[in-house]
């Protein structure tokens, strides 16, 4: 069996350690630092689409027609699977966060 000492062991373990807690406080600092704030609509819109992420529109998903909507003016009415009611109120929100943009 071989013995494994602790004098080989513990520098390594060390090294880790420090190695770790450094890469752990610049990964903290440089997600603060290069954070890119989303338009909150996005997010909303992609919450009341169906969440299939079917591409049945032409878009790659679901995130695509979210931000396709907001940004190039996208029609929610090319979303195949979304029910009626839903749609509906996707274009009342639309119709408000417009309302909302243009003060």
């Amino acid at each position: 069996m071989l013995a494994i000492s602790f004098k080989v062991i513990l520098p390594a373990l060390i090294v880790m350690a420090v190695l770790g807690l450094v890469f752990g406080v610049l990964i903290a600092i440089l997600s603060k630092v290069l954070h890119v704030e989303e338009d909150h609509r996005i997010e909303e819109i992609e919450h009341m689409l169906p969440g299939y992420n079917c591409g049945a529109c032409g878009k790659s998903g679901c995130h695509a027609v979210a931000t396709a909507i907001v940004e190039e003016g996208f029609s929610p009415d090319y979303c195949k699977p979304i029910k009626k009611d839903q749609l509906e109120k996707l274009k009342e929100y639309l119709k408000e966060a417009l309302k909302e943009e243009s003060k």
